[in-house]
């Protein structure tokens, strides 16, 4: 039987080679997992990130775990973010999956999360307590500029035998506004006057935070530092990351990052206020149009519901995040528009291959 216990920094290059073998689309190498895993601001002095070993010291196993610091009300949360779950096929007879799920759920953290699973590892995590986060299974689109995008999907569907993924097409189904008509002006509206955007800084966005999460009740508890290193490493992964700090009347009421894409962004981030939303989702829009951007796109959270609603977004499933917390209240916020969990901080996640173009 495989022991479990926490990654070291010398497993790194055996992990990397595991989860490139095993995870389809994965790429990351041991220098990416020790940014990850083992050196970023909020790691702690031991791992959560786990493995397992064979008797004779072979890794054949892992599973990624990052420390990520939660304000809940007036309370400072634990909360650990959960990316790759692998064991070698020839190794899976030994329930090995199932030892390293049970080992980091039964943590002392107060919420864990994955964004997405397969039907194994649904499986795995509901044995232990966990659930499916129903209100982040979704993904959304907004077509801005139709003629590019339809051009982009035929070329693709050329080029690829009639097969068009996600690249393409972030969300299987037919959107209206490549037909302006059948939506009209109200599909698109436009950012108010006393309300602008501007490029911004990890510095920034700290000291706006405590204003511009009035009425948040849970959210991740960016600081500078952390902020500093997310950004450093989104850009390094996906190239230059636009991150932009919406003010009204010269106040902070959110900020959003997303990856311009050459055809498809990806919207990674949008906080607000439930009251500000629309402005930030307006300011957002504007600016993704003003970049040539033609599709844009992101993960359905529930603070964004009405703001896509009124721009006609296409939503359709598209992955199955798993959460756990012994807390019910925590349970029942992360499920309300007042909650704030969003993909920028699943940085050792596949959010980034799933709708991006370059």
């Amino acid at each position: 039987m495989a022991t479990i216990r926490p990654l070291e920094r010398g497993d790194l290059p055996a992990v990397s080679a595991l989860v490139r073998a095993h995870l389809p689309g994965w790429s990351r190498n041991a220098d990416v997992l020790a940014r990850n895993l083992l050196d970023h601001p909020w790691a702690p002095d031991e791992p959560r990130a786990l493995v397992a070993a064979a008797e004779d010291g072979e890794i054949t196993g892992s599973i990624g775990a990052q420390i990520r610091r939660l304000r809940f009300d007036d309370r400072q949360l634990t909360g650990v973010c959960v990316s790759h779950l692998v064991v070698a096929p020839d190794r899976r007879d030994g329930a090995a999956g199932a030892m390293l799920v049970k080992r980091l759920l039964s943590g002392d953290q107060d919420l864990t999360w994955t964004d997405s699973g397969t039907d194994q590892v649904v499986r795995i995590w509901r044995m232990f307590g966990a659930h499916v986060d129903h209100s982040r299974t979704c993904d959304w689109m907004l077509v801005l500029r139709a003629g590019r995008w339809l051009g982009h999907v035929t070329s693709t569907a050329s080029r690829q035998r009639g097969r068009v993924g996600r690249r393409a097409v972030p969300v299987a189904g037919l959107p209206l506004h490549v037909a302006r008509r059948l939506v009209g002006a109200n599909a698109n509206p436009q950012p108010q006057p006393e309300v602008a955007g501007s490029t911004t800084t990890a510095s920034m966005i700290d000291e706006s935070l405590a204003q511009i999460s009035k009425g948040v009740r849970l959210r991740i508890d960016h600081d500078g530092p952390y902020l500093e290193y997310l950004f450093a490493h989104l850009d390094s992964l996906t190239g230059p990351v636009v991150r932009r700090l919406v003010r009204r009347r010269g106040q902070p009421i959110g900020w959003y990052a997303y990856v311009a894409g050459a055809v498809v962004g990806r919207v990674i981030h949008v906080a607000a206020g439930v009251r500000e939303v629309e402005a930030v989702v307006a300011d957002l829009v504007s600016d993704a149009r003003s970049r040539g951007v033609a599709v844009l796109s992101g993960r359905l959270e529930p603070h964004l519901d009405e703001p896509l609603r009124r721009r006609f977004a296409v939503i359709g499933f598209a992955q199955r995040p798993m959460i756990h917390a012994r807390d019910p209240e925590l349970l029942a916020a992360l499920a309300s528009s007042r909650s704030l969990l969003t993909e920028i901080d699943l940085v050792d996640s596949e959010w980034w291959k799933a709708g991006v173009v370059r």
